[in-house]
């Protein structure tokens, strides 16, 4: 906890160094940099509805020369909150996410269809894992009614058990799983690396 706290303040003291060496360019850089981050930030929180009309006025109001690279840092921050959803509520938040980066790019031709597949990627990927799920759910609790009846039998009253609590439930969906992260998160990572490929 030590160290960590000493790199993050070494961390600091070479920002303000850096900083009190900064040409004005550089000064101007940083906070464009920081409202557009705050920007982005808001937006995560569901403290921001129209994104791309906030980036838009935004990019208005900074100099051209900054503009690309402001973009740039919008999306990447964007793309690195798109996450394979867990729960049903962030494929809604990817999905949020999806449409105000597509409203940002409206301008780049074809940028919808990258969309629309990468929307498309999330809800398989989402509806698969629970699929698989359920699934193994199943094959576990078949397994379990002659164990129940047994249990059942002994303590003189009906036994329900879990097929979760079963100790190879776990480690079979963490193999299911993280085959299933692998694969989705490789075509994720990919399409990414092309959405920024087209802002460079």
């Amino acid at each position: 906890m030590g160290d960590e706290i000493k790199s993050t303040l070494e961390i600091a003291l070479e920002k303000a160094a850096r900083l009190g060496r900064a040409s004005e360019e550089e000064l101007k850089w940083e906070g464009y940099k920081e409202k557009a981050l705050m920007l982005v930030g808001k937006f995560l929180k569901g403290e921001e509805e129209n994104l791309p009309q906030k980036v838009t006025s935004f990019l208005k109001e900074i100099p051209p020369s900054f503009q690309k690279k402001i973009l740039k840092v919008i999306v990447e921050t964007l793309l690195k909150n798109l996450t394979l959803p867990r729960e049903e509520y962030q494929l809604e938040e990817a999905k949020k996410i999806l449409s105000n980066l597509q409203g940002i790019l409206a301008k780049v031709p074809k940028i919808e269809q990258v969309f629309k597949e990468t929307e498309k990627l999330l809800s398989e990927y989402f509806s698969q894992k629970e699929a698989l799920y359920h699934e193994l759910v199943k094959r576990f609790a078949a397994g379990l009614t002659a164990l129940e009846r047994a249990v059942s039998e002994q303590v003189g009253a009906k036994v329900k058990l879990s097929p979760e609590a079963h100790p190879q439930f776990q480690e079979e969906w963490n193999k299911l799983k993280e085959h299933l992260d692998r694969e989705y998160g490789r075509q994720l990572d990919y399409i990414k690396s092309l959405i920024l490929k087209i802002l460079s």
